[in-house]
């Protein structure tokens, strides 16, 4: 994996390779000639589900849905990825078993998500009326010497044996049932177990990603550089940071602000990053000058005059100004 982003790979098509056992260009939408590759498309597609699924936690069952298959086919899409990348495995076990034993995870940089679900135990067990749950063996004279213990009621002592030996629903739903009729609840912790668990891999990569994002904020923030440029940074978007510049700075800016955000995870992480700039006149201008476009050749082709149609795109999109509408439309 790590390869790949260093020889600038498609991520992606580089694991699609191990797990289908064929070559790079076999996993990209087109061939190494230009040519289309829509079968190389499709495996590309989904082992990017796979991994994202994989990410956030989801089952076998989520992830056939994802990518159009039976649970067979995303089993055995899963088992082949781990076989090709078994370090991936083992980072993944690793986090589970250090969640558990310490309640967190930890990025990269050591910023912790808190998951004490994953420390429950799958059942918890208690007396109906909360005033027999309190210990009443207590002598602090003795306690404080160690001498006496907290004493557990046998009722308890015997639904934990019980619940202990249950490996089916029904087995359970019978001892809950009896448990009941002799003052005693038993909740089962099993879901907040499994999403806790689900939790850690993805709080670790996600939150890897958000960790990363704000130290490239912290970075561009503190760069003089592109205060001398005029450069401020005004909005975060995911992985995206948007600013403003005076337009004559702008390539200036561009260039330096992705020389920033390449290197933020250093000296933590050396695996080479990209960093895709788009200079606009405003955010999505591109795409907003499509859609006015549309619209204004809509009122014409529907029978309005070009001014007609101009005065109705200025009302529709008050926000823009009427200079503004004019260059995107291409009118004097």
């Amino acid at each position: 994996m790590i390869n790949a982003y260093k020889q600038g790979k498609d991520l992606y098509a580089t694991i699609a390779s191990g797990v289908y056992k064929n070559t790079y260009w076999d996993n990209m939408e087109h061939y190494e000639d230009g040519t289309p590759n829509p079968e190389g498309k499709k495996r590309r597609s989904s082992v990017k589900s796979l991994l994202l699924g994989i990410m956030y936690g989801r089952g076998v069952a989520s992830i056939a849905e994802q990518i159009g298959g039976t649970t067979k086919d995303a089993q055995k899409i899963i088992d082949d990825f781990y076989s090709s990348f078994p370090k991936v495995k083992n980072w993944m076990d690793d986090t589970l078993s250090g969640a558990r034993e310490n309640g967190y995870v930890e990025d990269l940089w050591g910023r912790r998500r808190r998951l004490p679900d994953i420390k429950l135990d799958k059942y918890s067990i208690k007396f109906k009326d909360n005033r027999l749950n309190v210990n009443t063996d207590f002598n602090p004279l003795l306690r404080c010497k160690g001498l006496v213990g907290n004493v557990k009621s046998p009722l308890i002592e015997k639904y934990e044996k019980l619940t202990a030996k249950c490996q089916y629903k029904d087995e359970i739903d019978k001892v809950v049932k009896e448990a009941e009729s002799e003052g005693i609840v038993i909740k089962n912790n099993g879901m907040k177990i499994s999403q806790a668990e689900r939790q850690c891999v993805n709080a670790r990569v996600q939150g890897g990603a958000a960790t990363m994002s704000k130290k490239a904020m912290i970075k561009v923030d503190n760069d003089e550089v592109l205060k001398n440029l005029g450069f401020k940074l005004m909005l975060a978007v995911h992985d995206e940071l948007i600013g403003e510049c005076p337009e004559e700075n702008a390539n200036e800016v561009a260039e330096r602000l992705c020389d920033i955000m390449k290197i933020a995870a250093e000296p933590e992480c050396v695996v080479p990053f990209k960093c895709d700039p788009t200079i606009e006149k405003s955010w999505y201008y591109t795409d907003y000058s499509e859609e006015i476009n549309k619209t204004y050749k809509g009122l014409i082709k529907g029978g309005k005059t070009e001014e007609e149609s101009f005065y109705e795109v200025c009302k529709e999109y008050s926000e823009c100004t009427p200079e503004d509408i004019k260059v995107m439309i291409g009118i004097n």
